[in-house]
């Protein structure tokens, strides 16, 4: 148990929470299920030599063969695809692990590990149309599941684009501002009520179209059918392609008019 405890310390990012605890950084899910675990199957690969890299392969298999199993209508072989799911993300919590305990993260493996991203997160938008296009028949269900993956393939670069071209140009003083839901100029002048209730809602609203809630709301659709209700994926299928493609439109205009006017531009791009 001791290796397991020193694991968690070196392999999972932390940071102190409003009561000044050390948690897990990240997604509450993993915060709260998936780190509780990982470390076992972390401490294990690492004993065997199963390299950072190769476990990012692993995640991009479970995630690619997981989301075209929950498309079909047959029980068992839904099950079998929410657990490789789940899988795909506890190994994608894994490869980072193993990567801070032997010290060899990589750009290789960084690059490996978004373009796992970029292959199997925007799938999983598409579940529920696929799964009712080959329930009903209806050919209307593919052009949703059409809609739904571009609007989710371009949250994903949208995000990268933001992530990896802006912030790196915001001084860490403003990060942490910008993190608080306040602007800098809103900081300078103590504004921050309203600039923080508009930030709240945007991360807020976010949240339904992050792809740890596009995971569990599609299996929680799919094993709902088998319960005699498609009502639920129909309305997950529609809200993924028409409400991500709105959201999409959304985030443009709040970053492009409302946030990135404050951040000084310092380097060439």
């Amino acid at each position: 148990m001791e290796i397991i405890q020193e694991m968690q310390l070196v392999c999972q990012l932390r940071k102190p929470n409003a009561r000044g605890k050390m948690v897990c950084t990240g997604h509450w899910i993993n915060r709260l299920l998936v780190r509780r675990f990982s470390v076992y199957i972390t401490c294990l690969f690492v004993r065997i030599g199963i390299s950072a890299n190769t476990t990012t392969l692993f995640a991009i298999l479970c995630g690619l063969a997981g989301a075209a199993l929950c498309i079909p209508h047959i029980f068992w072989l839904n099950v079998i695809g929410a657990c490789l799911l789940i899988l795909d993300e506890v190994f994608d919590c894994v490869d980072g692990e193993i990567a801070r305990w032997t010290r060899k993260s990589s750009l290789r493996g960084l690059y490996l590990d978004l373009a796992g991203h970029l292959l199997c997160n925007p799938l999983l938008a598409t579940i529920c149309a696929l799964h009712l296009f080959l329930l009903n028949g209806q050919i209307g269900y593919i052009y949703l599941a059409f809609l739904a993956y571009v609007a989710a393939q371009c949250r994903r670069g949208l995000d990268v684009s933001y992530d990896q071209i802006i912030l790196p140009q915001i001084p860490s003083e403003c990060r942490r501002q910008l993190g608080a839901g306040r602007t800098p100029e809103a900081a300078s002048k103590n504004q921050v009520g309203w600039t923080r209730i508009k930030w709240s809602i945007a991360r807020f609203i976010s949240k339904f179209t992050d792809f740890y809630t596009i995971r569990l709301v599609s299996c929680l659709c799919i094993f709902l059918s088998y319960a005699g209700t498609t009502k639920p994926m129909i309305l997950a299928a529609w809200f993924f392609a028409v409400f991500g493609m709105l959201w999409n439109v959304a985030d443009i205009l709040f970053k492009f008019f409302y946030l990135i006017p404050y951040v000084k531009h310092v380097k060439k791009v």
